[in-house]
Order: C-alpha cells, then structure tokens, then sequence
C-alpha cells in the first residue's frame, strides 16, 4: 500500500534551546528515513524549496505498519501532516476501462 505523507514544520520562533531540540529531532527523523529506505519502506523524500516540511512517499503492509512507522517519528509533535493513499495510473486506467463497458451496455 502507498501512501503520500506531507509535512509541514511548524518552527516557532521562540528560545533558541527549544529551536535546537526540534533540530535535533528533525536530524533524528532523517536517520529513520534512512533506515526505512534500506528497508524498502521509504520510495522517495523530498523537501519543499519555499517553506520548511516536505513529503515521502511510504510503501507498507497495513494501515497499522503505516500508523507504527509515522507516530514513531521523533518530528511528530511538531509537524502539521495529511497522507493520502495513492495508486498507479494503471489501476485508474482499469477503473476507467470497466466504467467504459458498463457505460455502453447501458439503454440509449
């Protein structure tokens, strides 16, 4: 199953300790990217160019892998996230196909 994970990092500007923590944490969930990558988990991962987050595309087993791989992520408690699941084109392509069939065996 794939799944597209966009996060937005919310960097406050505020102590400079607590601006290094998330720092910290940042570095941290790029070594776990690394890791999930050799795994097989990871597809890609990109950083936006305009503002601080970026997205990576996962490949898991299950709805719980995905869930277990994403709260274990030391960003987590300051990133703003959406995942959306995706699909190859070739699915929609079959989709699209059987749609076309049931069309045309519709009554004019």
């Amino acid at each position: 199953m794939l799944f597209l994970v966009t996060d937005h990092i919310r960097m406050e500007v505020t102590e400079a300790n607590r601006v290094l923590s998330q720092m910290a944490m940042l570095n941290q969930t790029y070594g776990m990217y690394d890791d999930l990558k050799a795994r097989g988990k990871l597809k890609f991962s990109y950083a936006f160019a305009d503002s601080p987050g970026g997205i990576t595309l996962l490949d898991v087993e299950s709805n719980e892998e995905l869930q277990r791989i994403l709260f274990l992520l030391p960003s987590l408690p300051f990133v703003e996230r959406s995942v959306k699941p995706v699909t190859e084109m070739k699915a929609v392509l079959n989709v699209i196909k059987e749609l076309e069939t049931i069309v045309s065996s519709m009554p004019k």
